[in-house]
């Protein structure tokens, strides 16, 4: 569970980022994000209502809707990669919790398949 709570904080980071489309995170490091347990605990806690957010945490918060329900279409290539990455980690890791942040962002599943079709295609 802590695993998952770690990778599912990434890609909260992560795909609120790339919403955005900020040159300032096209190098975002998705891996270093992951490995610091702390970091997305916090980043987890913001995004799902548990617990405080920070200011990058309210950003990636407000973001988050958008870029689950476009399949990250605001997204630059690189950001694209960074995020497929981090949702399919979180799938593998638990798909129940990977249901619950989607169910969270997209509760009538109405993006369901363009967000599916980008983590098997990447488009």
């Amino acid at each position: 569970m802590r695993n998952w709570i770690l990778c599912l904080c990434a890609l909260a980071v992560v795909a609120s980022i790339s919403a955005q489309h900020y040159n300032r995170y096209d190098n975002f490091n998705a891996d270093s994000i992951i490995q610091n347990e702390r970091i997305l605990l916090a980043y987890y806690k913001c995004v799902m209502d548990k617990g405080p957010c920070t200011k990058d945490g309210k950003n990636f918060k407000r973001v988050l809707p958008e870029t689950l329900s476009t399949a990250c279409a605001r997204c630059s290539q690189k950001q694209k990669l960074v995020v497929r990455k981090l949702l399919l980690g979180i799938r593998a890791k638990s798909e129940p919790r990977f249901m619950e942040l989607l169910d969270k962002y997209d509760p009538e599943r109405a993006n369901r398949d363009a967000l599916y079709h980008f983590l098997v295609t990447g488009n």
